[in-house]
């Protein structure tokens, strides 16, 4: 606890980490007196240490460096037509991120192995920031791994391997062993076997994977300690069977952890896991489980202190200590069937607080999913997954059988997993730091209650009080907001109402995809739907939109509407009143019927109010000639303030509006066709005298969006710009009056 104290205190510079080491040394005071000195010794230490590897984690890079004399240092990844891996260059990382062009070359570079040194030409850019509320961050992330730069080659050559440390070799071993199975198993069942022997997930399917963790099943791929337990454990026992003794068996295996460890990943949960094993092996008759959890801790933060904010860490590391601390309790149920339950509800409930900041729900089939599918895959799949292999290569003419069976078992089990992972998802949103806390401290007295039962009701309670404060705590929170999403070249905004009363989505952008060559085509493209506004409304805890205003049938307005009916309730499409809908468009609204959503057709003059907010519809009117003019134009009074949102509406559709609406103040304009110069013209801005414009534009779009001409219409009449090209996602909090804008670039 003090060496996890002091690296959070160093690193993240919180008050709330150094206040709670206070706290944590007068305890130690209080009631562990005798460890008091050993404690701060190691914070001193951790402190002193994280210190330290903080300071010396820079770049010595201008960013203006063309050529490069690399080394490769980790698998390379091939995903369709590009390529990622990490090389070395003058003793600092890169992330190099590289577009194929021809499959020829993909088949040069998939021949690369680690060791490999290469000469290449190319660009050297930061790592990009968030740019929406909860995005990842993936400047962090590679920060952790002591990674500043993304470098993206134009060219390689004169690459050559030699000089090779035996950590590359055992790496190539990997890469080989992972080659072989992708060679000679079925897909879906190799990938699951390099998931359980290597360690590595990346050839599972993005569908499956994603079902996995939903429901909390994750674990099951990953090589943790029951893994470690099992495979050890079942060595040690041939070795005896064997004929060797048990001294010369646990030396074999003590040497011959660590070079698995490598094999299989190095993740957190493997070293956690080796460490603890190798402990056992060395004193198991003087060493307490919960001492070699604490020497495993403290020998992955003295390797990296960053390995800290590695999830897998957290999460290994909390799920571990949770089972050793209630293990009597878990002993103490009467049936085999009981302890699953019991061992799969204690993990759960660990990691809920880590699970909801990360995933923003929970499923309520994860415990009894878990009761299932632990024995299933520690007793039968990953046996034979190791038997599979090892037949394979030794005795190939009896594998076929064994891989029917094991590639039967897996099917049979996703399509299972993939056919509950959206059943009883509890969606709650992230957690802010003061609920955090009391996730944390309820947790622990549900814990505690399982050996006091005088006070276990109220103890239990407190975590079921927990849960329904989180559930509710949105429908009274006082403030509304409007979200300029950054959703590239497309639009979308999020309208949450004072108290929850309402929420309604305006447009979802959309992502365009063009029939590629099947080389090209990778196992998951980047959607704007499924990556960045759903996870937005997970993690704003969002299960029932009322209204989806669809306001054309452009696909960077609705393309990606889909994703968002298949992730949360939507009580109501709107659609504008046309003569005739594209394709798009009749797709959304069938989808919409078959989800049971109502679809309202609005057009200019409709009108409703939810408390003190007000909505007119101000277009279309039936009678536009084109698409973009025939949008619909959202007028909403709202927190103090005129809110204009106008789609695609062109300069046409303003003259009519203008016409028909003789006065219309507006405070907070979202600018019409993303900035174009057909949009916003200079009668229609004197017209609706805007203080605040918003523009939602894609990065280096190739339409030029927004046009400077519009921009210097807005600065001459002194309107304030925000715009997502620049700044990323616009949230505009408000209750009575505007309170706060916030951009997420700098």
């Amino acid at each position: 606890m003090a060496a996890i104290l002091a690296v959070l205190s160093m690193l993240t510079k919180s008050t709330v980490c150094f206040v709670l080491s206070f706290v944590y040394s007068f305890f130690l005071l209080w009631r562990k007196r005798a460890l008091f000195f050993a404690c701060v010794c190691c914070y001193l230490f951790f402190s002193l240490w994280s210190k330290w590897v903080d300071a010396h984690n820079v770049t010595k890079l201008s960013g203006n460096e063309t050529t490069f004399f690399v080394r490769f240092i980790a698998p390379i990844y091939i995903d369709g037509d590009r390529v990622k891996t990490v090389v070395q260059w003058q003793n600092e990382r890169l992330q190099l991120i590289y577009r194929l062009r021809t499959e020829e070359e993909k088949r040069q570079w998939d021949e690369l192995q680690i060791g490999t040194t290469c000469s290449l030409q190319g660009m050297l850019e930061r790592p990009s920031l968030p740019t929406n509320p909860y995005a990842f961050n993936y400047r962090r992330y590679l920060f952790h791994q002591r990674i500043h730069w993304i470098v993206r080659p134009t060219s390689l050559e004169r690459c050559m391997r030699a000089n090779i440390t035996w950590m590359e070799r055992l790496q190539t071993i990997r890469q080989d062993g992972i080659r072989y199975i992708q060679n000679h198993f079925p897909h879906d069942a190799g990938a699951f076997m390099q998931a359980l022997i290597y360690g590595e997930r990346s050839d599972i399917e993005p569908t499956v994977l994603a079902s996995y963790q939903k429901l909390g099943l994750i674990h099951l791929l990953a090589i943790s300690g029951l893994h470690m337990t099992l495979l050890v454990g079942g060595c040690f026992y041939l070795f005896i069977r064997l004929g060797i003794t048990r001294e010369r068996a646990t030396m074999i295996l003590l040497g011959c952890i660590p070079l698995y460890v490598i094999l299989a990943g190095a993740a957190p949960s493997v070293m956690r896991a080796a460490i603890m094993t190798s402990c056992f092996f060395l004193a198991s008759s003087r060493l307490r489980t919960i001492d070699s959890l604490s020497i495993a801790c403290l020998v992955l933060l003295a390797k990296d202190p960053y390995t800290m904010f590695h999830l897998g860490f957290q999460l290994s590391f909390l799920v571990c200590f949770a089972l050793i601390i209630c293990s009597s309790f878990i002993q103490n149920q009467r049936s085999v069937i009981r302890q699953l339950f019991a061992t799969s509800f204690i993990a759960q409930m660990s990691t809920l607080p880590l699970l909801l900041y990360h995933f923003y729900e929970v499923s309520l089939l994860s415990i009894p999913l878990n009761v299932i599918f632990v024995p299933l895959y520690s007793f039968i799949i990953l046996p034979l997954s190791f038997v599979a292999l090892f037949v394979h290569i030794c005795i190939p003419f009896l594998s076929p059988l064994i891989i029917y069976g094991l590639a039967a078992v897996i099917a049979h089990s996703n399509e299972l997993v993939t056919s509950l992972s959206d059943t009883l998802m509890l969606t709650l949103g992230r957690p802010p730091a003061l609920l955090i806390v009391a996730y944390v401290l309820s947790i622990c007295l549900l814990f505690l209650s399982f050996e006091q039962q005088k006070r276990a009701h109220l103890f239990r309670f407190s975590f079921i009080f927990v849960i329904i404060i989180h559930f509710i705590s949105p429908f009274f929170r006082p403030s509304g907001e409007v979200v300029m999403l950054d959703v590239g070249q497309g639009d979308s905004i999020y309208i949450e109402l004072p108290y929850r009363n309402a929420i309604y989505i305006i447009d979802t952008g959309g992502t365009m995809s063009f029939a590629d060559e099947l080389w090209k085509k990778r196992k998951q493209s980047f959607r704007v739907g499924e990556d960045v506004l759903v996870p937005f409304l997970k993690a704003k805890g969002v299960r029932t939109i009322d209204a989806l205003i669809a306001t054309h049938g452009d696909f960077d307005h609705i393309g990606d509407a889909g994703d968002v009916f298949e992730a949360v309730r939507v009580r109501k499409l709107m659609v504008g009143m046309q003569q005739q809908r594209n394709d798009l468009e009749q797709t959304l609204i069938e989808q919409a019927s078959k989800k049971g959503a109502r679809v309202q057709i609005v057009k200019s003059g409709d009108r409703w109010a939810v408390g003190k907010a007000q909505f007119y519809i101000l277009s279309p009117f039936g009678n536009e000639e084109t698409t973009n003019d025939g949008s619909i134009v959202l007028y909403a009074w709202m927190g103090g303030a005129y809110w204009l949102f106008t789609g695609d509406l062109e300069e046409k559709g303003e003259q009519q509006i203008m016409r028909t609406y003789p006065s219309l103040p507006v405070d907070i304009l979202k600018v019409g066709h993303h900035g174009s110069k057909t949009s916003t013209s200079e009668s229609f801005l004197r017209h609706i005298r805007p203080k605040v414009a918003l523009i939602s534009a894609g990065r280096r779009n190739r339409y030029g969006h927004p046009h400077r001409e519009v921009i210097e219409r807005l600065r001459h009449d002194h309107v304030r710009i925000f715009r997502t090209d620049e700044h990323g996602a616009v949230v505009i909090r408000f209750h009575k009056r505007i309170s706060t804008i916030q951009t997420f670039l700098p």
